[in-house]
């Protein structure tokens, strides 16, 4: 062969060779690789990471899996502006999503944590979760009432009396027929029952008293109980000298009275003491006569039993006094909040997450013990609840749901949240 034909062949084969090699490599470009978006995913197709859903600015599409492209297949598409177009704006951030769901990516709902929908956002927008930032409306709580403390009085602790002694035999003789044989002796008698009345007072209403109307009292250093934790009686020692407790033993009540509010503790020097409504209550040492209350209202903690317990008590278990409702339970106030004034109701701003914690305070027949003014409370309706909600000096009260028995405070453990106190 030649030279010139051996050049020929030497250039022309390969160029030829290759020509065939790119045609093929421009036909295998006709579907994007995997992993590399296609001109279908607009920039709000951004993959999914970790699992999480990835959302576009407009049409419907599902998030991939596990960060997978959002190329068809398992990952599905997500569209930019207008269907199959690239032009979607910024991307919607999906770490905004509402908590607890799963989101589809686009401008469709958004399934919150436990609420309702919640629309995307256009071309891309960051998702607003709903009320308080927690996916859609979230559900107020609700705190049960309270069950009351009650247990039967105490066991009886009478000694049985002693046993007769039988009668002597008859006399000799003819046989003289035998004493009759002794009775035995009747059973101790029982604890003494304990009468409870009901007095009336100018100033505070229907009231508790013992048999001869002696005034009784309960103490806010106390803990009151309910069905599932016991009282505490804090008054001890020298307490005791001014105010002795009122034992407990078999109760007679006063028309109008339940014997399901009251109870008995045993005290850790042996001796019973009645509660009424989960509360140990007391006698006051000067409190003699009929309708004495010399003891109401002393150092604020000490208030006359009422029939139906106050809604606000004055409470101090610790070292600061603390408002609490009539199981015990703390209530709260928010810096978070706006007082109210003579022309302005007050202003709650818990709302959202928030109202799944605490619960505005409510009261019907409202009515507080005597060391507080019922002057410095006032109801206002919360603004689209309906709902009306106390006031203390102006600041709306909350309960926490957090408070499982009376004493605990742990609603403090929420920024801006304090015990309100008197």
């Amino acid at each position: 062969m030649s030279y010139t034909k051996a050049h020929y062949l030497s250039v022309f084969a390969p160029s030829l060779l290759l020509g065939f090699i790119a045609a093929l490599q421009l036909t295998g470009c006709g579907e994007s690789p995997a992993g590399l978006p296609s001109a279908d995913a607009g920039a709000g197709g951004a993959s999914a990471h970790g699992g999480a859903s990835s959302l576009s600015g407009g049409g419907s599409g599902e998030a991939g899996e596990t960060g997978d492209s959002s190329q068809a297949g398992e990952a599905g598409e997500a569209t930019g502006g207008s269907q199959g177009q690239p032009e979607g704006g910024s991307t919607a951030i999906g770490g905004n999503t509402a908590i607890g769901g799963v989101t589809d990516g686009g401008g469709g709902t958004t399934s919150g944590g436990t609420g309702g929908a919640v629309s995307g956002g256009d071309g891309g927008g960051v998702i607003t979760a709903g009320s308080g930032g927690q996916g859609g409306t979230l559900l107020e709580v609700v705190i049960p009432p309270v069950c009351p403390f009650h247990s039967n009085p105490p066991p009886d602790t009478g000694a049985g009396g002693s046993a007769g002694t039988g009668g002597t035999g008859g006399a000799g003789g003819t046989g003289g027929v035998g004493g009759a044989v002794g009775t035995g002796g009747s059973g101790g008698a029982a604890g003494p029952a304990l009468t409870v009345t009901l007095q009336v007072s100018p100033f505070v209403g229907t009231y508790l008293a013992d048999a001869t109307g002696r005034t009784l009292y309960t103490y806010g250093n106390d803990l009151p109980g309910d069905c599932h934790t016991p009282p505490v009686s804090n008054c001890v020692t020298d307490c005791l000298i001014s105010w002795p407790i009122f034992p407990a033993g078999a109760r007679v009540l006063a028309a109008g009275l339940d014997d399901a509010a009251f109870g008995a503790i045993h005290r850790d020097d042996g001796t019973w003491q009645t509660t009424y409504y989960g509360w140990p209550i007391y006698y006051y040492k000067t409190d003699l006569l009929l309708g004495q209350v010399a003891g109401q209202g002393k150092a604020k903690t000490w208030h006359i039993v009422e029939k139906k317990p106050p809604g606000v008590f004055i409470m101090k278990p610790g070292s600061f006094k603390y408002l609490a409702d009539s199981a015990g339970h703390t209530l709260y106030v928010s810096a978070a909040d706006q007082a109210g004034t003579a022309l302005t109701d007050p202003v709650s701003n818990c709302s959202g997450s928030c109202l799944s914690t605490f619960e505005p305070f409510h009261e019907t027949n409202f009515s507080v013990v005597s060391s507080l003014l019922n002057a410095d409370f006032g109801s206002f309706v919360r603004p689209g609840k309906n709902s009306i909600q106390v006031a203390y000096k102006g600041m709306p009260l909350y309960r926490a749901a957090t408070d499982l028995k009376s004493g605990d405070m742990n609603g403090t453990a929420v920024s801006g949240f304090t015990a309100a106190v008197p």
